[in-house]
């Protein structure tokens, strides 16, 4: 007797879906659809790298064929619409979580490109709908360490001395207009240079001595740094004042010019702390 029961096996088949075996159930003829083995690609087989046969494929059991009650179509569609179920989920919990928790779902939106914790709040958020009573309370422990934060930094602003800076700041766009990219002005022991116009601090002239960053001029006050001291702060707003002055004082302390920081070779240029080349790109 011939046996027909693995004639569907040897049947050639493609990569789109082809409708084999039909089973009967008790709800009548189940159709199902065939395609290659995703796990062997339709070898049957597992083979090693020298390309011996190590034994049969466990997924489709030799066959070299995988049967579905639908159609890849139906599969991809079905997919799809789990994916979409399971993000329109994920935006309502965080949703439901931001009502809840404002203060706390700001804070993780502003630090989570920054701060792994935070990021991994909002992971937990998206995947349970919520946090446990150890994550809130360290999520507000940080809620409250920015607050204190910025009230801190409001005071220092608010206590900060007055500066004004505009022979600077005028020398600077000179500068800037010239073609100096980067310009920078060395008055008495102290460096002053303007922020990054794209920077947060745009508008800003930072402060240093040496490579010491002692603080920065902003909305016509002196912000210092903690390196800053008393001594060093009351200096910086003379020089501030005066700034023409002070680059005189650094040229004929240092001998070299307040700009570029060359040595100067005549007493002209000495007098002035300024070479004339430099003195004409700041306008000075």
């Amino acid at each position: 007797m011939i046996d027909f029961s693995d004639i569907e096996n040897d049947l050639p088949f493609d990569s789109t879906d082809s409708v084999a075996k039909t089973p009967i159930t008790k709800e009548g003829i189940l159709k199902l659809f065939m395609q290659p083995c995703r796990k062997c690609n339709g070898r049957k087989n597992f083979y090693s790298y020298s390309g011996r046969v190590i034994g049969p494929c466990f997924t489709c059991k030799g066959t070299g064929q995988q049967s579905f009650k639908t159609s890849s179509e139906q599969r991809q569609k079905a997919k799809a619409s789990a994916e979409a179920r399971k993000e329109r989920d994920q935006q309502q919990a965080w949703a439901d979580f931001q009502t809840q928790h404002p203060e706390i779902a700001a804070w993780i939106q502003s630090s989570k490109d920054s701060f792994p914790f935070a990021a991994s709040l909002e992971q937990a958020v998206i995947r349970w709908g919520h946090l446990t009573d150890k994550q809130l309370a360290s999520a507000q422990k940080c809620v409250n360490g920015r607050k204190a934060a910025q009230e801190a930094r409001s005071a220092t602003i608010s206590a900060a001395p007055e500066v004004t800076l505009e022979s600077v700041e005028k020398a600077f766009q000179t500068a800037k207009s010239a073609g100096i990219k980067y310009p920078k002005l060395n008055l008495d022991v102290f460096k002053f240079s303007p922020a990054p116009d794209s920077g947060k601090n745009a508008g800003a002239i930072y402060v240093k001595e040496g490579e010491a960053y002692l603080g920065k001029v902003m909305g016509g006050k002196f912000i210092r740094t903690r390196d800053c001291t008393d001594e060093q702060q009351n200096k910086i707003i003379e020089v501030a004042a005066d700034p023409k002055a002070a680059a005189i004082a650094y040229g004929k302390r240092f001998g070299s010019c307040a700009i570029c920081r060359r040595e100067l070779s005549n007493q002209a240029s000495i007098d002035l702390g300024i070479g004339p080349i430099c003195a004409e790109k700041f306008g000075w």
